[in-house]
């Protein structure tokens, strides 16, 4: 980032608390609303008695920030941070990246702001009334640290009413089970409300998952039926299910649980292809189970 030399600065933003200054323009200054604001009640102020104005009242700032909150700031007022960048593999286009890629995988790692760095920044941007396409910006990194971070950034988004980045947080948090965190690491969602929303998926998912689970059958109405060993298949399927009916935790993959019984199945090809055929059918219905609390029967739009 190039910093400003004292001779192209026309401004001193100074902090209260650490007593720090800082050489800036006033043209990165007025990228924000509160210091046009600020500069034209200065203005008004200071006009002279043929109504020329004059900045001689404005060319000095003292805020009441601390000196590295205040630098933050400034920096992002000199140079606005760009989304992250999406990790472009040849031949894939930016829809295919969106859809195919895991969500580790869609940025460039190195283009993303880390998330300890991001809720001050956007407390800063939220303050001191910076442009909309810096907080945009500034909200895709969020989403972009929803996958390392679960937890924390639905947290914040909560606490912030960003329901959509809060939506796409809770898609990383089916696994592990709610109980299996610290009092510490859940005192960062800030509701109850916003805690049940995650409750309730959880406990919706596990349900559906495991009616899809009771529900699917190796040869259903006889399909893929081996003559051989229809009744000792049926039954190694049945016993495998309802094994798994009580372990079933909202982030499970059930097809992939089933499909080791595949090794099982290994001497007889028609066994083997009915079970490969149920659990595709598994996965298939598994997908449309909804991962995130904006789809929640209770928010009227069951999927």
């Amino acid at each position: 980032m190039d910093i400003p030399t004292a001779q192209q600065t026309d401004l001193v933003v100074k902090s209260i608390p650490d007593q720090i200054e800082f050489n800036v323009r006033r043209c990165d200054l007025e990228k924000s609303e509160i210091f046009r604001d600020m500069f034209a009640v200065c203005n008004q102020g200071s006009a002279s008695a043929d109504g020329v104005k004059t900045l001689a009242d404005s060319c000095y700032v003292e805020l009441d920030e601390p000196a590295q909150a205040l630098k933050t700031l400034l920096e992002l007022l000199r140079q606005p941070p760009p989304p992250p960048l999406l990790y472009m593999p040849d031949r894939m286009s930016a829809q295919e990246c969106w859809m195919k890629l895991p969500f580790s995988q869609r940025y460039e790692h190195d283009s993303v702001i880390p998330f300890p760095l991001l809720p001050g920044m956007i407390r800063l941007s939220d303050k001191y009334g910076l442009s909309d396409p810096l907080v945009r910006s500034l909200r895709s990194h969020l989403v972009a640290n929803a996958f390392l971070h679960p937890l924390k950034v639905y947290g914040f988004a909560r606490a912030n009413g960003f329901e959509d980045v809060a939506v796409e947080a809770s898609t990383y948090l089916l696994h592990p089970p709610l109980a299996s965190y610290s009092r510490e690491d859940i005192s960062v969602i800030p509701t109850v409300a916003a805690y049940h929303d995650l409750v309730q998926l959880h406990a919706h998912r596990i349900k559906k998952l495991q009616e899809i689970l009771l529900s699917e059958e190796i040869f259903p109405f006889g399909y893929g039926l081996c003559a051989l060993h229809c009744n000792e298949t049926a039954r190694i399927w049945n016993e495998r299910r309802v094994q798994l009916v009580p372990k079933v935790e909202a982030g499970n993959d059930i097809a992939a649980e089933m499909r080791t019984l595949m090794d099982q199945l290994s001497s007889c090809q028609v066994c083997r292809k009915a079970c490969l055929a149920a659990t595709e059918m598994l996965e298939y219905k598994c997908r449309r189970i909804t991962r995130t609390i904006g789809y929640l029967p209770s928010n009227g739009r069951e999927t």
